[in-house]
Protein backbone atom coordinates (compact mmCIF):
# COMPACT_ATOMS: atom_id res chain seq x y z
CA UNK A 1 0.00 0.00 0.00
CA UNK A 2 1.09 3.28 -1.12
CA UNK A 3 2.44 6.46 1.62
CA UNK A 4 -0.81 8.14 -0.01
CA UNK A 5 -3.08 5.26 0.11
CA UNK A 6 -2.06 4.94 3.84
CA UNK A 7 -2.57 8.44 4.16
CA UNK A 8 -5.80 8.63 2.69
CA UNK A 9 -7.29 5.62 5.37
CA UNK A 10 -6.03 7.43 8.01
CA UNK A 11 -7.79 10.41 7.34
CA UNK A 12 -11.39 8.03 6.60
CA UNK A 13 -10.58 6.67 10.00
CA UNK A 14 -10.08 9.85 11.93
CA UNK A 15 -13.57 11.40 10.36
CA UNK A 16 -15.35 7.75 10.77
CA UNK A 17 -14.61 7.57 14.64
CA UNK A 18 -16.35 10.58 16.08
CA UNK A 19 -19.17 10.30 13.44
CA UNK A 20 -20.34 7.46 14.65
CA UNK A 21 -20.41 9.22 18.31
CA UNK A 22 -22.70 11.71 16.99
CA UNK A 23 -26.49 11.57 18.24
CA UNK A 24 -29.82 13.99 18.18
CA UNK A 25 -32.04 14.08 20.49
CA UNK A 26 -35.29 15.40 20.98
CA UNK A 27 -36.88 17.01 23.87
CA UNK A 28 -38.68 19.19 26.35
CA UNK A 29 -37.67 20.75 29.61
CA UNK A 30 -39.71 22.25 32.09
CA UNK A 31 -39.62 23.99 35.53
CA UNK A 32 -40.18 27.38 37.87
CA UNK A 33 -38.17 29.99 37.15
CA UNK A 34 -37.12 33.00 39.25
CA UNK A 35 -36.49 36.74 37.81
CA UNK A 36 -35.71 39.88 39.23
CA UNK A 37 -34.43 42.88 37.67
CA UNK A 38 -31.51 45.92 38.31
CA UNK A 39 -29.74 48.22 36.62
CA UNK A 40 -29.63 51.92 36.77
CA UNK A 41 -33.06 52.88 36.68
CA UNK A 42 -33.86 50.48 39.43
CA UNK A 43 -32.72 51.62 42.10
CA UNK A 44 -33.75 48.68 44.65
CA UNK A 45 -35.00 45.27 43.54
CA UNK A 46 -35.60 43.23 47.36
CA UNK A 47 -37.33 40.17 45.63
CA UNK A 48 -37.94 37.67 43.06
CA UNK A 49 -41.58 37.20 40.56
CA UNK A 50 -41.90 33.61 40.81
CA UNK A 51 -43.27 31.90 37.26
CA UNK A 52 -42.49 28.99 34.95
CA UNK A 53 -40.95 27.92 31.78
CA UNK A 54 -40.83 25.27 29.46
CA UNK A 55 -38.14 24.65 26.42
CA UNK A 56 -38.10 22.18 23.51
CA UNK A 57 -34.50 21.06 22.44
CA UNK A 58 -32.68 19.68 19.89
CA UNK A 59 -29.29 18.66 20.33
CA UNK A 60 -26.58 17.34 18.53
CA UNK A 61 -23.89 15.45 20.03
CA UNK A 62 -19.78 16.14 18.17
CA UNK A 63 -18.07 13.34 20.07
CA UNK A 64 -18.11 11.69 23.54
CA UNK A 65 -18.18 15.67 25.17
CA UNK A 66 -19.11 18.11 23.25
CA UNK A 67 -22.29 19.38 22.05
CA UNK A 68 -24.75 21.87 20.66
CA UNK A 69 -28.42 22.54 21.67
CA UNK A 70 -30.79 25.03 19.81
CA UNK A 71 -34.12 25.28 21.65
CA UNK A 72 -38.15 27.21 21.84
CA UNK A 73 -40.00 27.81 24.11
CA UNK A 74 -42.29 30.05 26.74
CA UNK A 75 -40.89 32.25 29.90
CA UNK A 76 -42.28 34.31 32.60
CA UNK A 77 -39.79 36.79 34.35
CA UNK A 78 -39.99 39.64 36.19
CA UNK A 79 -39.62 41.50 39.33
CA UNK A 80 -41.00 41.88 42.83
CA UNK A 81 -41.08 45.14 44.79
CA UNK A 82 -39.13 47.37 42.79
CA UNK A 83 -38.10 50.92 43.10
CA UNK A 84 -38.06 53.27 39.71
CA UNK A 85 -35.89 56.24 39.57
CA UNK A 86 -39.17 57.82 38.16
CA UNK A 87 -41.97 56.70 40.60
CA UNK A 88 -41.19 58.44 43.60
CA UNK A 89 -40.96 55.85 46.40
CA UNK A 90 -43.38 53.38 45.57
CA UNK A 91 -42.43 49.75 44.95
CA UNK A 92 -43.69 48.15 41.69
CA UNK A 93 -43.95 44.24 40.33
CA UNK A 94 -43.63 43.22 36.84
CA UNK A 95 -44.41 40.11 35.12
CA UNK A 96 -43.02 39.69 31.79
CA UNK A 97 -43.68 36.95 29.47
CA UNK A 98 -41.02 35.94 26.55
CA UNK A 99 -40.89 33.58 23.47
CA UNK A 100 -37.36 32.42 23.52
CA UNK A 101 -34.80 31.06 21.17
CA UNK A 102 -31.27 30.16 23.35
CA UNK A 103 -28.75 28.20 21.76
CA UNK A 104 -25.92 26.73 23.65
CA UNK A 105 -22.63 24.78 23.37
CA UNK A 106 -22.48 22.09 26.32
CA UNK A 107 -19.41 19.97 27.39
CA UNK A 108 -21.12 16.18 29.28
CA UNK A 109 -18.67 14.38 31.52
CA UNK A 110 -20.65 10.81 32.29
CA UNK A 111 -19.52 8.81 35.23
CA UNK A 112 -20.86 5.75 37.26
CA UNK A 113 -20.52 3.62 34.31
CA UNK A 114 -22.21 6.31 31.51
CA UNK A 115 -25.87 5.93 33.58
CA UNK A 116 -25.26 9.77 34.87
CA UNK A 117 -24.05 12.71 33.05
CA UNK A 118 -23.05 16.54 34.17
CA UNK A 119 -23.29 19.17 31.62
CA UNK A 120 -22.10 22.39 31.96
CA UNK A 121 -23.79 24.36 29.04
CA UNK A 122 -23.53 28.31 28.21
CA UNK A 123 -24.43 30.81 25.15
CA UNK A 124 -27.06 33.62 23.77
CA UNK A 125 -30.93 33.31 23.37
CA UNK A 126 -33.11 35.79 21.99
CA UNK A 127 -36.30 36.53 23.78
CA UNK A 128 -39.48 37.96 21.95
CA UNK A 129 -41.97 39.60 24.62
CA UNK A 130 -45.06 38.67 24.53
CA UNK A 131 -46.64 40.90 27.26
CA UNK A 132 -45.83 42.64 30.71
CA UNK A 133 -48.40 43.12 33.46
CA UNK A 134 -47.51 45.39 36.67
CA UNK A 135 -48.71 46.38 40.16
CA UNK A 136 -48.54 48.13 42.85
CA UNK A 137 -45.65 46.66 45.31
CA UNK A 138 -48.17 45.19 48.04
CA UNK A 139 -50.78 44.14 45.94
CA UNK A 140 -51.19 40.22 45.32
CA UNK A 141 -52.85 40.32 41.72
CA UNK A 142 -51.13 42.20 38.49
CA UNK A 143 -53.73 44.75 37.73
CA UNK A 144 -52.54 45.88 33.87
CA UNK A 145 -50.85 45.50 31.11
CA UNK A 146 -47.88 47.43 30.85
CA UNK A 147 -48.06 50.85 28.01
CA UNK A 148 -46.81 54.32 27.66
CA UNK A 149 -48.66 55.81 30.81
CA UNK A 150 -47.54 52.60 33.72
CA UNK A 151 -44.42 53.09 35.66
CA UNK A 152 -41.67 51.72 33.73
CA UNK A 153 -43.21 52.61 29.95
CA UNK A 154 -43.77 49.72 27.80
CA UNK A 155 -41.97 46.34 27.07
CA UNK A 156 -39.26 46.26 24.63
CA UNK A 157 -39.82 44.01 22.14
CA UNK A 158 -36.43 42.02 22.15
CA UNK A 159 -34.32 41.08 24.69
CA UNK A 160 -30.99 39.69 24.46
CA UNK A 161 -29.78 37.44 27.28
CA UNK A 162 -26.79 34.97 28.19
CA UNK A 163 -27.93 31.75 29.77
CA UNK A 164 -25.45 29.59 31.54
CA UNK A 165 -25.74 26.66 33.87
CA UNK A 166 -25.44 22.44 34.66
CA UNK A 167 -28.00 19.82 33.92
CA UNK A 168 -27.67 16.69 35.73
CA UNK A 169 -29.35 13.80 34.25
CA UNK A 170 -29.58 10.09 33.53
CA UNK A 171 -28.21 8.31 30.51
CA UNK A 172 -29.88 5.19 29.39
CA UNK A 173 -28.39 2.99 27.15
CA UNK A 174 -30.65 3.11 24.54
CA UNK A 175 -30.02 6.60 24.35
CA UNK A 176 -32.64 8.52 25.73
CA UNK A 177 -31.70 11.10 28.70
CA UNK A 178 -33.89 12.40 31.87
CA UNK A 179 -32.65 15.13 33.39
CA UNK A 180 -32.98 15.13 36.66
CA UNK A 181 -32.63 19.06 37.20
CA UNK A 182 -30.86 21.53 35.16
CA UNK A 183 -29.96 24.36 37.17
CA UNK A 184 -29.27 27.49 35.27
CA UNK A 185 -29.29 31.50 35.38
CA UNK A 186 -29.72 33.94 32.23
CA UNK A 187 -27.68 37.60 32.46
CA UNK A 188 -29.93 40.22 30.49
CA UNK A 189 -27.91 42.41 28.11
CA UNK A 190 -30.78 44.36 26.64
CA UNK A 191 -33.18 46.91 28.52
CA UNK A 192 -36.53 46.25 29.45
CA UNK A 193 -38.87 49.21 29.91
CA UNK A 194 -38.88 52.23 27.05
CA UNK A 195 -38.91 54.64 30.12
CA UNK A 196 -35.22 53.47 31.48
CA UNK A 197 -34.01 53.51 27.46
CA UNK A 198 -35.51 57.21 27.13
CA UNK A 199 -33.64 58.15 30.12
CA UNK A 200 -30.31 56.59 29.10
CA UNK A 201 -30.61 54.45 31.92
CA UNK A 202 -30.87 50.53 32.36
CA UNK A 203 -33.07 48.20 33.42
CA UNK A 204 -32.48 44.15 32.80
CA UNK A 205 -33.80 41.15 33.83
CA UNK A 206 -31.93 38.53 36.02
CA UNK A 207 -33.68 35.17 35.63
CA UNK A 208 -32.86 31.75 37.60
CA UNK A 209 -34.18 28.56 36.26
CA UNK A 210 -34.58 24.98 37.70
CA UNK A 211 -36.19 23.01 34.46
CA UNK A 212 -36.29 18.90 34.66
CA UNK A 213 -37.50 16.86 31.50
CA UNK A 214 -36.54 14.40 28.98
CA UNK A 215 -34.92 13.76 26.07
CA UNK A 216 -35.30 10.76 23.41
CA UNK A 217 -32.23 10.01 20.43
CA UNK A 218 -33.51 11.12 16.51
CA UNK A 219 -31.82 7.81 15.24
Amino acid sequence: MTGRALAVLGMVLVTAAPAQAQRSHLGLLAGPTAGTMSGSYVSSASGFEMGFSFLATLDREFGNVFGLTVGVGWTQKGGQKLTLTDAGNETWGFRTQYLEVPIQAQAKFRFAGGRLSLAPHAGIAIGIALGCSYKPGEQFEFEGECDETTPGGTLKEIEASVPFGVAFSVEFPGGSRFTIVDAGYQLGLMNVFSAASDAGQSAKNGLLSFRFGFAAPLY
